[in-house]
């Protein structure tokens, strides 16, 4: 017998994920993972090492890490008995997912949205009541209460601002999807310092069945560091603290987080110059011929030209400039996705695809 026959059906169906990029070199403009183009400062990083190196480097960190989450519980002014941290807030969406989904468990994700809510829920053999975004990408608020109140889903997904397309939610809205269902409602926040609209975050007290998630990876330029949270009840966490892996977030990674709330000033001011450059780059690409551009939110846009998706992707490539196809979601047909780097990397990106566009 193949050892095939071993790996559930809802894996075997599923494709490896995979981005098409380049190594870090000079010269590259990476653009396709909507991070934050600014590294860390050196002497935030000297300040981070010094603290490090006095630890032992030899020993487990803790179980889940108590310095962090009283460092969050002051951040973010929410109960520490009801904040998880994780290694990266995907950890915390597998978390999530595997204390609440299994076979015939019906997920409500409206679409197009990040994938690994849909891959996670097939993992654990759920079920995806898919709700179709309007013609310009904005929530259809209504349309998921109805599919909500029809469907009755355990758990409703809703990324805000919404990766791949940059739009959010108002607080207003989920606030009326969340009076409507008993059902488990996340809110993923990985863009939110980018937004000019508030988080649902003020919900928390009012509803116990909400689940705020946040990451460092993007306005906190920690992508390659990992970590993220989740804020909610403190009954509701103490629950996905059952199924959560112990130990996954490392002394090193804690350490940075920690460090670097006590320099918001230096991460508000990054977030300042990316809206900035958002502005400009927001105008030129609607300045194109034959270029859609969408409102968004967040640190990227997505924008549609009358050009095949994979074929002008791969132009920009050849080119050293690195976008993400985004074609293959649906309603996404010819469209490719930017995020805002620096100055110098949103220029040589904008004069490529608009000599690429005339030619």
């Amino acid at each position: 017998m193949s050892f095939i026959n071993f790996i559930k059906p809802s894996v075997r169906a599923l494709e490896t994920y995979a981005v098409k990029g380049k190594p870090l070199q000079p010269g590259l403009i990476k653009l396709n993972q909507n991070e934050n183009p600014f590294d860390i400062p050196e002497r935030i990083k000297k300040e981070i090492f010094a603290a490090f190196t006095s630890s032992s480097w030899n020993r487990y960190p803790e179980t889940f890490p108590v310095a962090l989450l009283g460092a969050l519980a002051s951040f973010t002014q929410h109960s520490v008995d009801g904040i998880i941290a994780g290694n990266g807030s995907n950890e915390l969406m597998y978390t999530i997912l595997m204390a609440t989904v299994t076979k015939g468990t019906k997920v409500l994700i409206p679409q197009p949205s990040f994938f690994l809510y849909e891959k996670a829920a097939r993992v654990f053999d759920g079920e995806i009541i898919s709700v179709f975004m309007n013609g310009d990408f904005s929530f259809p608020t209504q349309k998921i209460i109805d599919a909500a109140l029809r469907e009755k889903p355990s758990v409703i997904v809703l990324v805000s601002p919404n990766s791949p397309t940059g739009q959010s939610m108002s607080v207003s809205d989920v606030e009326e999807i969340l009076k409507l269902n008993s059902a488990l409602v996340i809110v993923d926040e990985a863009y939110i310092e980018f937004s000019d609209k508030p988080s649902v975050q003020s919900l928390l007290n009012r509803y116990d069945n909400l689940i705020v998630l946040r990451t460092f990876s993007k306005a906190f330029s920690m992508a390659g560091l990992r970590i993220g949270y989740l804020l909610t009840n403190p009954e509701l966490c103490s629950e996905l603290l059952k199924p959560k892996i112990p130990f996954t977030v490392n002394n090193f990674s804690a350490a940075t987080a920690m460090t670097l709330m006590k320099h918001s000033d230096v991460v508000n001011e990054r977030i300042a110059l990316i809206k900035k450059q958002k502005t400009v780059m927001w105008n030129a690409l609607r300045a194109m011929n034959f270029v859609e551009t969408f409102p968004s939110d967040s640190n990227f846009f997505i924008f549609r030209t009358p050009h095949e998706a994979g074929t002008l992707f791969q132009k920009l490539f050849d080119r050293n400039v690195l976008v993400r196809d985004v074609s293959s979601y649906p309603m996404m047909e010819r469209t490719l996705r930017v995020n805002v780097g620096t100055e110098e990397e949103n220029s040589i990106f904008l004069s490529t695809l608009q000599t690429l566009l005339r030619g």
